[in-house]
């Protein structure tokens, strides 16, 4: 029997589905890493479940990562207001 799960306000259904905009900058990011144009990473996720984690790994450090973390941070930041 297969069930469908409805959110009632929003949240997560606890039902994976596939965000093609997530996988797409994910392959971008990983053919730059192939190519050696990018060294190190610090990634956040949002997983089905509404939980969050995060991942580093290369070489990370330096104010010009700090300062790219800064402006993810700010345009999450803006997207959470607006909700």
């Amino acid at each position: 029997m297969t069930k469908k799960v409805t959110s009632l306000f929003g949240g997560p259904t606890g039902e994976r589905t596939v965000n093609e905009i997530a996988v797409a900058a994910l392959e971008e990011l990983l053919e730059k890493a192939r190519s050696g144009e990018i060294v190190g990473i610090a990634v956040a996720a949002l997983h089905y479940d509404g939980c969050g984690s995060c991942q580093l790994a290369g070489r990370v450090g330096g104010y010009s990562m700090l300062g790219a973390l800064d402006d993810a941070h700010s345009r999450v930041m803006e997207i959470v207001k607006s909700e």
